[in-house]
């Protein structure tokens, strides 16, 4: 099961997805004001311009009737105003109050102001409750679906997802949910006649006082502002409210029954978000306000699900409605993916869970256990060592690979596809079978290897030197092995298998192109986790470094105690006894250069040295070089294309089956490449027949 920080940074990506969405929307509402109020005081000062004497106008003279050209002029402006009503479904009384004015022969220059005024507050009004009823059933039905899909994809088990029911989200909007009784539609009117009367009385006072429109234009755009504030929070809080509703519906349906409250903490945050971040409530406690988002006007908090260690998918209530049907969906999934076939209902290409009463079966190559005592289903691609090549499962190997094989099995977030590509080496390989000699070696340089006729390009022999599995933490050693396993199976697939030529990865030009582009961009989330990264790493070497300084240390002095004198110091020691001493010294320099290295792979969960490599490899090493990341191969080794390309290749990799989470941090920043990488593995697949 997911842990908790999984759902909290899915549902805050949602969050930020939704707010993105209304800072939009608003903005084009904004754009819309702006205009509105630039109509409005063009409006002023032209009627003030014709109707001014000596630059004064008295209420006098605001109050005499139109001549008959203005009189008609107006009528004019008013059809017009009536056939945009009629097309865009203007306020029924307005219409009305058009069609008067359109029949009337008696019309002041104060009231022909106002109404054109109002024709403009109009028109701003006209269509804001149904585009603010579009957005939000955008923002309920979109995150609704978004949500689902990351509950689904993290548990890998789907169902069908029927369409969302028009009929109960047209109920829902039209209730009004906030203390004061009132629903958004009647918030927009009142705000809208609340305008125009302000608009109306401010072009009365300035008849009145006989003063320049200056004052007027100015008082009216301070209360344009104000109601272009009110709709902001319109839209700001009735997104929120929609979107806790889709959340609340969502869980729900998924059968999560509880939730946890995610605040966004920072200087803006309230009072009442801070106290209220991180409770959890029962599904059946949800009230807005009280236990669920909004607590306020702009409020940015949100639920997420909340699963305890008792949490299960109960099988029966994880069925296709339709067919009765479970089906795995893999953590890489892409949402496109997974609405056509969940809500659009085309689900060729995921396989079917299907229990029959066993507690395990295959199908697919794709192991499924069911665990009968709490119905939760469990999904992964188990890999076999009858699937590997011979070197592998020598006598000399084989304990090293079933090693690696058990830790990896034991994995619950691998990349299936990733997986698949190593469960099938077997039926890559072409070295041996060619009469090319394949070792496997454990020495220090991790590599692949090769030599190679120079005229001929013929291969002579091949080497995959990997770590010799040790010690209680074995993550970082086996990211070590999936890099360079990675290496040898892009090397494995290329064009020619006898001679030495480009690697497969170096062959997709969509994967080229982007690496191509040297870029040394780290995103917010990359790099708080490598700041974090470097924090640890100092403080492990600065405490390994002091340990073995004391072992040397008392090394050499128990030395010169016994062999030498102690007033002198190291010099006093017998040649024999002084090279003796070197020796045990260089040897806890090593034992020491390979405990900071053990630690390191294994920092914060390990393999955060292969997602700094990839980094570096998009930059062609610069990172690494100015030290803005600890690992990487610098520039020396990224000046060649095919270098980077395949680095970055072997990294995914080993990240995809070890740390998938590193792959989404790597997604949100360069979200082309991991496409891209994506589609590699799914062409290697292929080339393999699987």
């Amino acid at each position: 099961m997911k842990n908790s920080e999984y759902w909290k940074k899915r549902f805050e990506q949602l969050e930020n997805a939704s707010h993105q969405k209304g800072t939009e929307f608003y903005q084009n509402l904004n754009d819309q004001f702006v205009n509105a109020q630039s109509q409005i005081d063009k409006e002023i000062r032209s009627w003030y311009q014709r109707f001014a004497v000596n630059n004064n106008i008295s209420i006098t003279e605001a109050k005499k009737l139109l001549n008959k050209q203005e009189l008609s002029e107006l009528k004019w402006t008013v059809n017009e105003y009536i056939k945009y009503g009629e097309q865009n479904a203007l306020d029924g009384m307005f219409m009305k109050q058009l069609e008067n004015a359109s029949a009337r022969y008696h019309i002041s220059r104060l009231e022909a102001l106002k109404l054109n005024t109002q024709c403009i507050i109009e028109k701003l009004y006209g269509n804001k409750t149904d585009e603010i009823t579009d957005f939000i059933k955008n923002i309920y039905s979109d995150n609704m679906y978004h949500s689902m899909y990351e509950l689904q994809k993290g548990f890998n088990i789907g169902w069908n997802f029927s369409n969302i029911d028009e009929k109960k989200l047209e109920k829902l909007i039209s209730k009004p949910w906030a203390v004061d009784g009132i629903n958004f539609s009647e918030r927009i009117w009142n705000d809208k006649k609340k305008l125009i009367n302000e608009v109306n009385n401010e072009l009365t006072s300035m008849c009145l006082t006989g003063k320049s429109p200056d004052k007027a234009v100015e008082n009216i755009a301070k209360k344009m502002k104000t109601s272009k504030s009110r709709a902001k929070s319109i839209v700001y809080t009735e997104s929120s409210y929609f979107q806790s509703q889709s959340d609340r519906d969502t869980f729900e349906k998924f059968g999560c029954e509880k939730y946890e409250i995610l605040a966004t903490l920072d200087s803006r945050t309230s009072e009442t978000c801070q106290q209220m971040d991180g409770s959890v409530f029962d599904l059946d406690e949800y009230e807005v306000g009280v236990s669920a988002p909004p607590f306020h006007p702009y409020c940015r908090t949100v639920m997420i699900p909340y699963f305890d260690d008792e949490f299960s998918i109960d099988e029966r209530a994880a069925r296709d409605e339709e067919t009765g049907k479970t089906y795995y969906v893999p953590s890489n999934v892409k949402y496109d993916e997974w609405k056509a076939a969940f809500v659009d209902g085309d689900r060729s290409g995921f396989d079917e869970i299907t229990t029959k009463g066993k507690k395990h079966f295959k199908k697919n190559d794709i192991n499924f256990d069911l665990n009968k005592n709490n119905g939760t289903i469990k999904v992964k691609e188990v890999l076999d060592i009858k699937n590997f090549p011979n070197a592998f499962t020598d006598k000399r190997e084989i304990k090293n690979t079933q090693t690696m094989l058990d830790y990896i099995n034991n994995l619950k977030d691998a990349d299936v596809k990733v997986l698949k590509l190593y469960n099938n080496m077997d039926k890559m390989e072409n070295i041996e079978s060619q009469g090319i000699p394949f070792k496997i070696t454990h020495t220090k340089n991790h590599a692949l290897s090769m030599t190679y006729n120079n005229l001929t390009k013929e291969i002579i022999d091949v080497k995959l030197n990997i770590p010799k599995l040790s010690g209680d933490n074995l993550s970082g050693q086996i990211g070590v092995i999936l890099h360079e396993e990675m290496h040898y199976i892009d090397f494995l697939n290329r064009a020619d298998v006898k001679k030495y030529s480009s690697y497969f990865s170096t062959q997709q030009k969509g994967l080229v192109n982007i690496v191509s582009q040297k870029t040394d961009y780290i995103g917010e989330d990359a790099k708080k986790l490598f700041d974090q990264f470097k924090d640890e790493y100092r403080n492990i070497t600065n405490k390994i470094f002091q340990d073995y300084q004391i072992k040397i240390s008392d090394l050499t002095d128990d030395y010169i105690n016994k062999y030498g004198n102690a007033n002198v110091g190291v010099i006093s020691l017998p040649v024999k006894k002084y090279k003796e001493l070197n020796k045990l010294i260089k040897k806890l320099k090593t034992e020491r250069t390979n405990l900071i290295d053990y630690e390191a792979r294994n920092i914060m969960g390990g393999s955060i040295g292969n997602l700094q490599d990839i980094y570096d490899a998009l930059s062609g090493g610069s990172l690494r070089d100015k030290g803005t990341i600890l690992f990487g191969h610098g520039t020396r080794y990224y000046v060649n294309i095919d270098s980077r390309v395949k680095e970055i290749v072997a990294n995914y990799g080993s990240l995809s089956v070890l740390r998938p989470d590193l792959i989404e941090i790597l997604r949100k920043d360069y979200p082309k490449l991991v496409d891209e990488l994506d589609k590699y593995i799914d062409e290697l697949l292929k080339k393999v027949g699987v």
